[in-house]
């Protein structure tokens, strides 16, 4: 007599080992929300990143224009020294002894401008037929910049070489853009006297005047006013050129 097959448990399934990973309906790579999230925050990161940058840049590029309007004031300030310490005044007969005016030399101050002759002279071309005497000027008139606007600067006036009218004549070039005021002093040693307290001090100069005839002041106090380049207000700077040859020269 025959067996019948014992019938198929019904937990044999539930035996079976479970596959790995999940079901169908597990989740797979970034969501819509994860994704939005993570480009929101690495453009913040970005944001605050691109603004440091540009802050200390920024930062860079003030400083060098402070510093480049500073030293355009000291090398302004240094060649006026320069060239007003080698003024001089020559004694070659008047103009009644002189058939015909060539030459002259003078010393001109006024408390915002100077006409002057110096031996600063630096010829620029090998067949230059001049020496190193020139006339020199210094004063503060409307100069068109870069930009096209009319700003006050400080400008130098120089011909070469000199002629018969020492506060004439030559070619102009700019010193210093924007400038508020420029001021003049003269040291008078024969006002001061003896005394060291006394104010020397004097706001012109003429070399042809009777009290000041034939001879220069020992010292110029140049003072010089700009807009502030670190800020609001104006910054003033001073400086003194002493003059080495303050009696005329006779030949």
């Amino acid at each position: 007599m025959m067996k019948k097959p014992l019938p198929r448990q019904k937990n044999e399934r539930s035996r079976r080992p479970l596959r790995r990973g999940g079901s169908q309906s597990s989740r797979s790579g970034f969501t819509l929300i994860e994704i939005i999230l993570s480009i929101s925050i690495l453009a913040l990161i970005m944001a605050v990143a691109w603004g440091s940058y540009a802050s200390a840049t920024s930062s860079q590029q003030r400083m060098q224009d402070i510093n480049g309007r500073l030293h355009g004031v000291e090398q302004a300030m240094n060649r006026m020294v320069r060239e007003l310490s080698m003024a001089f005044i020559t004694s070659h007969g008047s103009e009644e002894t002189q058939l015909e005016i060539r030459y002259k030399t003078g010393f001109y101050g006024e408390n915002d401008r100077i006409d002057f002759t110096s031996m600063g002279y630096v010829r620029m071309f090998r067949d230059d037929k001049v020496g190193d005497q020139s006339e020199i000027s210094y004063y503060v008139k409307r100069v068109r910049n870069d930009a096209g606007d009319l700003v006050p600067s400080l400008v130098r006036r120089e011909d070469a070489p000199i002629d018969d009218d020492p506060q004439k004549g030559g070619t102009i070039m700019t010193l210093l853009e924007n400038v508020e005021s420029f001021r003049l002093e003269y040291w008078d040693d024969q006002k001061a006297g003896v005394s060291v307290g006394s104010d020397g001090w004097v706001d012109e100069w003429d070399s042809e005047s009777a009290d000041q005839a034939k001879r220069l002041p020992s010292r110029v106090k140049i003072t010089i006013e700009i807009p502030n380049p670190r800020g609001s207000g104006n910054s003033t700077f001073t400086t003194q050129a002493e003059i080495h040859m303050i009696q005329s020269i006779d030949f």
